[in-house]
């Protein structure tokens, strides 16, 4: 044998040994590490036996995750890490009494934002276990795109593991791209009884042709019923496959601001009176062009008794035929946002008449408005004492058209205002403030808006308008996040008609 064969058989022999070594070495590092973990296990069960907060009562303990959960909802859907997740890697007594504790895993959130790169469909099983029999809240965001091909099967298989215990659910949100059609999601809820269902929210974003000739309110879901629901938001292609039983909804949300011409059917003006005429509907929000302007000029009165709250943006054509002829005794709040402002019907319904409750109105980046739809709809809300402007149009502004009448023939618009919110997107002159806050006569009135360099260019002015009102002289650096209706039980969000100053 050569000297060179065997120096090499003489180090192959010696990796060998020192890889079983370095085997044997690691497996001894791992029963370390493992011990260690054991004896900090106990030492922590002895430390913590003399720790005040693990001697409380477990109802109490069970009230503090309640209310730490309960506050994580606070500013939306929250994000990782979650308060249960978290709350129960404390020890093992905190451990120990958040998986018994049922409703603290009754709240299932999965965002493909937050998790993109795994469908945790084991997670949601652990959920769906550990809640027992409590009602579920569920929310899943999905994108294919996020996601990559092949990750719809998995999602289907998630949503799948709900179905089982739609007696159960409480909340159910789905949220999908057009990457993501769910139309066979909703063959597996035409016929279940949804009884526990309060709060139903479906928005696929599907990509599928619209179903031909479809234009009716019957429902196509939960066919056994749902005779808790009420709060229900679909979007422009939802609405034909995923519509629930109406009969009991309060709050109706039908919102799309991704107008697809190749996908969408224009419902008939008939479907838009059928949809106000629901009895209950004390809330209702439409963002995005559903509906087809009627044949006629609609001439007919519109009554909603029950309307507290009303918000409508997204459309250039239906708005004039609608909010003219509204009798809506209760309604408190209105908010109307990128949509066109008409030339108001002529003549004038003889049964307009003024929204007596309402309060606030938010007229947000209307991007034309004619002046006579202005002074109908001052004549509508004469009780408003928040007023939010945010303007983009060019040439003469909101409040300059607002004024116009004051200045003529001392006709004053809106005299309740207590607290104006302004923005324009350009030119931002301070006359029509002055003007304004000369119409509404209260040294009390609070504006807020960008005085930008109105101190330096125009310090006359600027102390005129600071005699006249409180001054507020900075806007909110970051949009409000609210939770809409006002009065419900739903995370705030960002949405369509969230104000961006």
């Amino acid at each position: 044998m050569s000297t060179v064969h065997s120096d090499d058989l003489s180090r192959e022999r010696k990796l060998r040994e020192l890889a079983e070594r370095k085997k044997k070495l690691q497996l001894e590092r791992d029963e370390l590490d493992y011990k260690i973990i054991q004896i900090q296990a106990e030492y922590g069960a002895l430390y913590n036996n003399t720790a005040p907060i693990l001697n409380l009562p477990i109802e109490i303990m069970c009230r503090m995750f309640e209310l730490a959960h309960h506050a994580s909802f606070t500013e939306g859907i929250p994000e990782n890490p979650l308060i249960e997740v978290t709350i129960s890697h404390v020890c093992r007594e905190w451990r120990s009494v958040a998986l018994s504790f049922q409703s603290l895993w009754s709240n299932f959130r999965y965002n493909v934002d937050e998790l993109p790169k795994r469908i945790p469909i084991d997670r949601l099983v652990a959920y769906l276990e550990r809640s027992g029999s409590c009602l579920l809240d569920l929310h899943f965001a999905f994108s294919e795109y996020a996601l990559g091909e092949g990750s719809q099967s998995l999602f289907n298989s998630m949503l799948e593991n709900t179905i089982s215990h739609v007696d159960r659910w409480r909340r159910f949100s789905l949220f999908a791209d057009v990457d993501a059609p769910m139309l066979d999601f909703s063959d597996r809820l035409r016929q279940l009884k949804a009884a526990n269902l309060e709060y139903f929210t479906m928005c696929p974003s599907s990509s599928e042709p619209g179903t031909p000739g479809f234009d009716g309110m019957a429902p196509s879901v939960f066919l056994g019923g749902a005779p808790k629901l009420f709060y229900v938001r679909l979007d422009g292609t939802s609405f034909r496959n995923y519509s629930p039983p109406f009969s009991n909804v309060t709050v109706l949300r039908l919102e799309d601001e991704i107008f697809q011409p190749d996908v969408w059917n224009f419902w008939s003006f008939a479907l838009f009176l059928e949809i106000l005429a629901l009895p209950s509907l004390s809330g209702l929000s439409i963002v995005g062009e559903h509906f087809m302007e009627p044949d006629l000029p609609h001439s007919s009165q519109i009554t909603m008794n029950n309307l507290k709250h009303l918000r409508y943006g997204g459309d250039h054509s239906l708005v004039g035929h609608f909010l003219p002829f509204l009798v809506a005794p209760l309604l408190e709040t209105l908010i109307i946002k990128g949509t066109t402002l008409p030339p108001i019907p002529s003549p004038v319904p003889k049964f307009m008449r003024p929204f007596s409750n309402l309060h606030s109105l938010e007229l947000i980046e209307c991007t034309y408005y004619d002046a006579g739809f202005i002074n109908s709809l001052v004549t509508l809300t004469p009780h408003v004492t928040h007023l939010t402007i945010v303007d983009d149009s060019g040439g003469e502004n909101m409040l300059q058209c607002v004024t116009r009448p004051f200045l003529e023939n001392g006709t004053r618009s809106w005299p309740k205002v207590k607290f104006l919110t302004s923005s324009r997107l350009d030119d931002h002159p301070i006359l029509p403030y002055i003007d304004f806050a000369r119409m509404i006569g209260n040294p009390k009135l609070t504006i807020c808006t960008d005085t930008g360099e109105w101190a330096f260019d125009d310090p006359e002015s600027y102390q005129s308008l600071n005699a006249i009102c409180v001054l507020h002289d900075e806007l909110p650096d970051k949009p409000k996040i609210v939770s809409w209706p006002p009065g419900v039980d739903v995370p705030a969000e960002q949405d369509f008609f969230t104000i961006e100053y």
